[in-house]
This record gives structure tokens, C-alpha cells and sequence, in this order.
């Protein structure tokens, strides 16, 4: 039987090579279509997860996040867990900056609360920075870190600043005695960079101000969210501290910006990419069909005296359209599982296949079944 198949599709050798390769781009373009779908799904998926969405406390106008000078309550409202913002944020980096005179000049002790939140800590950017006390961050001591090219000068020991805390909230303007006060800072390590800022821990440069101005205030206030789809809810309950910014603004209220527009935008192409390569899958798979059925439609076509005679040879229907089906689906299922092998997706061509041999099926059935002698009718 295998030899007569082969001698059939020898004997036509332009219309076997046509399936072939009709075969293989079709079963290409459904295994390329799931592989392009999973990727833009697992890359949703990857997205919806690991996106970090931050929001960013602003003046009214949302033009600036630094030198703030926010009072206590705003801060408070971000720390509190039950009416605040607490439960829904995390990786919250805030910045306090005291007017800060020393040797190494003019400059601002900067109190942050961890490396991230200053750019000539973050070792990805800049080089980073040493320091030997492990809770520096946590720290309410008063030590601080210096240039790199200062460090050897005062490794190990003091550092001599006056600070001050020039405070100004919502117009009140300053609060506090603003002819500062001098303190010896230890210096404990060095952040890449030069210039006269010292760099602090958060808590320790708040004690700070607190001694000058018996005053708690922040600069700078940002947070990731700890689940994006909450972004919405985040906004309700910041709007009872934070007005949304507004170029136009007069209000000495800060604002609150929540970056979430960029990862919305990536979701909802994502999302789309995912929809619009679902609905091309059965339209693929009906080429697929419609491909097998032409193509059994054209093997058949001039067949039918052929047919006819081995009918009248005995055999039977039922063999013959297994002849005929095995003909006509021996090259596509070399392609399917070749395709499918080299794609790595094996179940795409066996849908591709099961398509094409739907096609060839339905249109080698009325010749193959037909009585001898109504195909010896139909010859003439």
C-alpha cells in the first residue's frame, strides 16, 4: 500500500511539492501564533507582578518632589496604618535636608532612609558608596557620610556642622530659631561624589531638626504600591492629605502623583496583543481546514475513472478513502511534526493536522464512497 502511495505522489510531483509547502507555512503561522500568544501572556503575567509603580508627594503643581518642607501631618498620614496610606505602600523613601556649614563648605546634611533614595548611593548609577555601621539607615546617631575624596581626612572621626533648619509649611513661613546650631557628626563612611553635602540617616537628621525647631518636617516623599491594581483606592484615600496636581495651581497643599500611567499603557497593549492573536487563532485554523479540503479537492479532481475501477476491483469503500486519505496526509504530517519539533510547540500542528485532515476527509469522501458505476456516469 506505502508503495502505491509513493507512485501516486511521484506520478504528480508539482501538486505534491505545492502541499508541502502550502503545509508548512500553514502549520508555521498557527505554531507561530500560540508561541507569539503565550509570550505576550507570560509577559503580561510577569508585568501585572513585578511592575513597581510608584507615587511621588509634589508641590500643587506637580513641577517639584524635593525641598518640600511638608509638616508632621503629612507624614504621619503616610505612616498611619488605619486611616492612612500605610497598608497599601512599601520601599517608602523619604528625604530631610538641614542647611549644613562645615570645612567642606556650604552644602546640605541630607537625612535619607536607604540607599535607594539618594542617586550617589545607588551603586547601579553612580559607584555607591561604604559605609562600616550596618543600621546606618536606621540609626538616630549622629554619624554621617562624606565625599569619597574627604574620607581619609576624617576616617574615624568627627566632623564639625553647623545646621539649620530653615522650615516653611503651607505659607507660614519659618518656624524655629533659623541661626542654626553646630553639631559633631562621626563619620562612619563615604558616598561617591564630591561637593560639601553630608549624608545622614532619616530618623537622625529628624532628631536634628527637632533640636533646632522643635519642629518634625520632610522634604521628600515617595512609595511604591504593593499591589498596582489598587492604584485607584490609593488615590481616594490620599485625596483626604493631597490634592492631584494641577499646573495651574495656587494651593500650597502638596499633591500626590501616582506614575501609574506608563504601566497602564503596557497592560492594555499587552492585553490587546493577547486578544487580537486569540481571535486570529480560528481563523488560522479554518485555513487550515479550508487548505486540506482544496488541496484533497484537487487530488481527486481527475481521479474518479481511477476510482471507479478499483471499486470494481473490490475494493472496498472504506479502503479506498484510507488510500486516498493516506495520500494526501502523509507530506502535511511530516510537516506538522517537523514544524512542530523545531518550534516547540507539538500541540499547534497536531490541531493544524487534525484541521487539514478534517478538509482532506470531507473532500475525498463522495468520490471515494460513491457506487462504481455513478463515478463511470459522472467520467462520461
Amino acid at each position: 500500500m506505502m508503495t502505491m502511495i509513493f507512485k501516486r505522489m511521484l506520478r504528480r510531483p508539482g501538486l505534491s511539492l505545492a502541499g508541502l509547502i502550502l503545509a508548512a507555512a500553514l502549520c508555521f503561522v498557527l505554531c507561530f501564533l500560540v508561541r507569539y500568544r503565550d509570550a505576550q501572556a507570560a509577559q503580561l503575567e510577569e508585568t501585572r507582578k513585578t511592575y513597581v509603580v510608584r507615587g511621588v508627594v509634589t508641590d500643587a503643581r506637580g513641577t517639584k518632589s524635593n525641598n518640600l518642607c511638608l509638616n508632621r501631618m503629612f507624614l504621619d498620614f503616610v505612616q498611619d496604618e488605619e486611616k492612612g496610606l500605610w497598608p497599601y505602600i512599601t520601599d517608602v523613601r523619604m528625604i530631610k535636608n538641614l542647611e549644613c556649614e562645615s570645612d567642606l563648605g556650604t552644602g546640605l546634611a541630607v537625612g535619607v532612609t536607604s540607599p535607594e533614595t539618594d542617586r550617589r548611593l545607588d551603586a547601579s548609577l553612580v559607584g555607591g558608596y561604604y559605609t562600616d555601621k550596618a543600621d546606618f539607615f536606621e540609626s538616630k546617631d549622629f554619624c554621617c557620610l562624606v565625599p569619597e575624596y574627604a574620607y581619609e581626612q576624617y576616617r574615624g572621626g568627627q566632623i564639625a556642622c553647623r545646621l539649620t533648619n530653615s522650615y516653611t509649611s503651607a505659607g507660614l513661613g519659618s518656624v524655629g530659631d533659623n541661626n542654626g546650631a553646630e553639631f559633631k557628626l562621626d563619620v562612619v563612611g563615604w558616598y561617591k561624589g564630591d561637593g560639601a553635602d553630608v549624608i545622614l540617616s532619616f530618623p537622625a537628621v529628624q532628631r536634628l531638626g527637632g533640636r533646632l525647631t522643635n519642629t518634625v518636617s520632610v522634604d521628600a516623599i515617595s512609595f511604591a504600591l504593593k499591589d498596582n491594581t489598587q492604584a485607584d483606592l490609593v488615590r481616594e484615600i490620599a485625596a483626604k492629605e493631597f490634592i492631584r496636581p494641577d499646573p495651574s495651581s495656587l494651593s500650597f497643599r502638596p499633591a500626590l502623583t501616582i506614575q501609574d500611567r506608563q504601566y497602564r499603557a503596557a497592560l492594555t497593549e499587552l492585553e490587546q496583543n493577547v486578544r487580537r492573536t486569540e481571535r486570529l487563532l480560528p481563523l488560522s485554523a479554518f485555513l487550515s481546514l479550508a487548505a486540506g479540503f482544496f488541496m484533497g479537492f484537487l487530488s481527486v479532481r481527475g481521479e474518479t475513472r481511477t476510482y471507479a475501477l478499483m471499486r470494481t476491483l473490490g475494493v472496498g469503500a472504506g479502503r479506498l478513502t484510507a488510500m486516498v486519505l493516506a495520500e494526501q496526509l502523509l507530506l502535511p504530517a511530516l510537516c506538522a511534526a517537523a514544524v512542530g519539533l523545531i518550534m516547540g510547540r507539538p500541540l499547534p500542528a497536531l490541531i493544524y493536522f487534525a484541521c487539514h485532515a478534517a478538509g482532506c476527509f470531507l473532500a475525498v469522501l463522495r468520490p471515494a464512497l460513491a457506487a462504481p458505476t455513478k463515478l463511470l456516469r459522472a467520467q462520461e
